[in-house]
């Protein structure tokens, strides 16, 4: 049925290789999270249930948005009071389907625990349910709450933005700084079919700008057909894409047909700031990321059986298994292995292998993680 795969050449770029990691056991992991958090002034079960999340990223391969965050982006939001340690995020519900989830400043992966709670309790309810969430903060790696949906048998898709700030995306002919990355995420159930849900999680942009974020801790280069500066050039230096106001990344297609990233991103600004109440680009600039959103969840198993899902899985599964994938074709360095995956399924591979073996983490967040722990007074060592 399924061809062998090739031996996988890496994903990453030579520019976009790390120095050298470290493996740490997930628990561990989890332990220093939850010990960091809590010296912001968390209560443990919170603490606890960020740390989860963070942690699930870096074991799904996404270290963009694990633990990395808490020095590049949530530290400065607790000083500044754009993230409140000790709050608690407000659902409102409209009627049996429409709902409105408030982030109150918490931090944004105990506002998706609630977008997914409400959400799915409504579509199991009534079929259906549409969730506007607005003051989300950072809501983390978003595919994490279409794929908790998907695992309980709820498809969703979510559209968000960042609330008028983080603008780091141009549009076609441009290379200001107007949109943020706008991911989009859509998660869809596969039941007894496969060992995963199929969990889609993109930027609107060529890359997520937290990919660019992390290649300043660890000092790398950025690859061309990711960025664009008013000369028509492309900013080389993560550090200095994150330091100056220099280029900006390209809506997803690049070059030759941003105008689709454009309209997606357009659209999730649009959603956030009319389903979510959100702010939007054109609104006074926030000084950190503030997500808004709209999340639609819809339980697949009142238009079909069980076993009707699992064989339109099947079928579209095998079709893309049993393509040709000749050596001539460049899979690109974006491409985990040498012919295409379902999507959540590079996420799959990397839990088992990282639950098994450790979560490698570069000398870059090792570092500073360490010096974060240092100035928090946790004993926390991860070696």
């Amino acid at each position: 049925m399924v061809t062998t795969l090739k031996p996988s050449h890496s994903y990453l770029a030579p520019s976009l290789l790390p120095g050298r990691m470290e493996r740490v056991p997930p628990q561990k992991l989890l332990d220093a999270t939850t010990a960091l958090l809590e010296a912001f002034g968390m209560d443990t079960p919170e603490a606890e249930s960020v740390a989860a999340s963070l942690v699930s990223s870096e074991i799904r391969g996404h270290n963009s948005h694990g633990v990395i965050r808490l020095t590049t982006t949530y530290e400065a939001m607790i000083e500044d009071g754009a993230i409140d340690p000790t709050a608690t995020p407000i659902t409102e519900r409209h009627s049996s389907s429409v709902i409105s989830v408030d982030g109150n400043r918490a931090f944004g992966q105990l506002t998706g625990d609630y977008i997914v709670d409400a959400g799915v309790e409504a579509a199991e309810e009534t079929g259906i349910s549409v969730v506007g969430v607005r003051g989300g903060c950072h809501l983390g790696r978003v595919g994490e709450w279409a794929e908790r949906a998907a695992e309980g048998g709820v498809a969703t898709f979510g559209f968000i933005n960042s609330g008028g700030t983080s603008r780091t995306v141009t549009v076609p002919g441009s290379a200001d700084r107007l949109f943020a990355t706008n991911p989009i995420t859509v998660g869809i159930p596969t039941f007894d079919e496969l060992e995963f849900p199929i969990v889609l999680d993109m930027a609107t942009s060529q890359v997520a700008h937290g990919k660019i974020t992390k290649l300043a801790v660890d000092e790398g280069t950025v690859p061309e057909a990711w960025t664009v500066t008013e000369t028509g050039d492309h900013v080389e230096d993560a550090v200095t894409f994150e330091e100056t106001d220099t280029g900006a990344i390209l809506p997803l297609g690049g070059q030759a047909s941003g105008r689709k990233g454009y309209g997606l991103a357009l659209c999730a600004e649009l959603f956030a700031g009319i389903i979510g109440q959100g702010e939007v680009i054109g609104d006074d600039e926030n000084d950190h990321v503030n997500n808004a959103g709209m999340f639609v969840f819809v339980d697949p198993l009142r238009f079909s059986s069980q076993a009707e899902i699992e064989t339109v899985i099947r079928t579209v599964n095998e079709q893309i298994r049993n393509a040709d994938y000749p050596e001539a074709v460049e899979t690109g360095y974006a491409t985990k292995g040498d012919r295409a995956l379902l999507p959540g399924e590079p996420e799959h591979r990397k839990r088992l292998e990282y639950e098994k073996e450790g979560i490698p983490l570069t000398d870059g967040a090792v570092d500073s993680l360490t010096e974060l722990a240092e100035e928090r007074g946790v004993e926390t060592p991860l070696f």
